[in-house]
C-alpha cells in the first residue's frame, strides 16, 4: 500500500518542476493534474483512464504506453482514481523527465 498524501505531493511537486499550473498537494480527480497528462499526450504517449462499473473493487484502471516509454508501460488497478493517476505520472515523470 502506498502512502497516497506522500504520492499526490509528490505530483504536486512535479507539476512546479514541469513548468505546468500549479496543483496543490490534497488533489482529487483528474481536473487537477489534466495538465501533466495533456504534456504526457503531447510528448506522444497514450493515456487510458478506465472506471468499471462492473467490478467490485478496484475499479480504476491507469494505462500510460507509447513510443516514449518504448517496450516499458504502465498499468495498474486501484480502488483509488487519485492513487492511479499519481502512480502512473510518477512512473512516466521517472523514466522520461528525471
Amino acid at each position: 500500500m502506498t502512502n497516497l498524501p506522500a504520492r499526490k505531493a509528490e505530483v504536486a511537486d512535479l507539476a512546479l518542476r514541469i513548468g505546468v499550473t500549479a496543483i496543490d498537494a490534497d488533489w482529487t480527480g483528474c481536473d487537477a493534474v489534466w495538465p501533466i497528462l495533456e504534456r504526457i499526450r503531447s510528448e506522444g504517449a497514450v493515456v487510458v483512464i478506465k472506471l468499471d462499473g462492473e467490478r467490485r473493487s478496484r475499479k480504476y484502471t491507469v494505462v500510460i504506453s507509447g513510443e516514449p516509454l518504448g517496450e516499458d508501460f504502465f498499468r495498474t488497478d486501484t480502488a483509488s482514481l487519485e492513487e492511479g493517476l499519481a502512480a502512473g505520472i510518477l512512473f512516466y515523470a521517472e523514466r522520461r523527465w528525471n
